[in-house]
């Protein structure tokens, strides 16, 4: 059965991050802020699911965008799965992450495939 790891509202500690390692996880919600193409910014959600290998810590002081220092240095977390893939967990915005068990993880692969065989609607318009 699925267990909330980390709600939304909970702190993302480095301890919750190594409490991951061997665990079948899904983050539904990773919330990080992206630059467009026109250089604007938008909010995405990378979500992700898989079994956790590790995780990797960062602590940056200097603000690229600004090109000073932080007040206080900020605190990156990148948690890596077994299948090779790493994703920066987001301290910034909304971040929630389950435990799945083997069977749950499967249903929501097959799910997922399932959405990238459906065509769009709209693309199917003018085929029609």
């Amino acid at each position: 059965m699925t267990q909330m790891i980390k709600a939304k509202e909970d702190t993302l500690t480095e301890e919750l991050v190594a409490s991951l390692i061997g665990k079948c996880v899904h983050a539904p919600t990773n919330v990080h802020e992206i630059q467009t193409p026109t250089g604007a910014t938008t909010k995405a959600n990378v979500w992700f699911a898989g079994i956790v290998a590790g995780y990797e810590k960062a602590v940056i002081g200097f603000n690229y965008e600004a090109g000073d220092f932080h007040e206080e240095p900020q605190t990156y977390y990148n948690v890596h799965l077994t299948d090779g893939m790493g994703y920066i967990l987001t301290s910034a915005f909304e971040l929630e992450i389950h435990e799945l068990t083997q069977e749950e993880f499967a249903q929501l692969i097959e799910e997922k495939k399932k959405e990238e065989n459906t065509p769009d609607p709209e693309l199917l318009i003018g085929n029609e």
